[in-house]
């Protein structure tokens, strides 16, 4: 084999390994951009909803609410949070303030609604001791994203400053992936 013949497979090679090595870093990108947050979608209905497990802290909450267990359940649970835009790990560049975070209504007819807003007030008391407590602790709680969120190129970002905390049927739910 002459030396100019090798020199050309060498270079052809050093090509392929280039490319090769250049695939596997936008694999990677990729890979670590759609976990990061780890958003989870779930399908219902022909519907994508968008949720996420996240973490309160007193540092990210700006505002609670303030009610009595009374004024709680004639609000049917619902409540709402004030969070810093730049802790919140879903881009928002509509939003020109904090984020709203909101604990949607229960209706008081449906079966089983005492022991829902009973759930909310667990969480809503969680939160408020949270935001008092002087150490350094967190509240795990689990967001719905729709219906002000868009997925474009693999990215997800707020169209509002609106999320909810995962809620179906009047009931608050505490975990991530499909519903039963």
């Amino acid at each position: 084999m002459s030396a100019r013949r090798f020199d050309m497979l060498n270079i052809k090679f050093n090509k392929i390994i280039y490319l090769l090595f250049m695939l596997l870093g936008f694999l990677f990108i990729s890979a670590c951009n759609a976990t990061s947050p780890s958003v989870v979608t779930s399908i219902t209905n022909n519907n994508a909803y968008y949720h996420l497990k996240y973490s309160l802290t007193k540092e990210n909450i700006t505002y609670i609410d303030s009610f009595t267990g009374e004024q709680f359940i004639i609000n049917g649970g619902q409540f709402e949070i004030r969070l810093k835009k730049s802790e919140f790990p879903i881009s928002s560049p509509n939003c020109k303030s904090d984020l709203i975070l909101r604990m949607p209504w229960t209706n008081p007819e449906i079966v089983n609604s005492y022991i829902f807003i009973a759930e909310k007030y667990e969480v809503f008391h969680y939160i408020q001791n949270l935001t008092k407590s002087s150490q350094p602790n967190a509240v795990d709680i689990y967001v719905e994203l729709n219906p002000y969120v868009e997925l474009k190129e693999g990215e997800f970002s707020l169209t509002q400053c609106n999320i909810y905390f995962r809620q179906s049927k009047g009931q608050y739910i505490s975990k991530i992936g499909n519903l039963k």
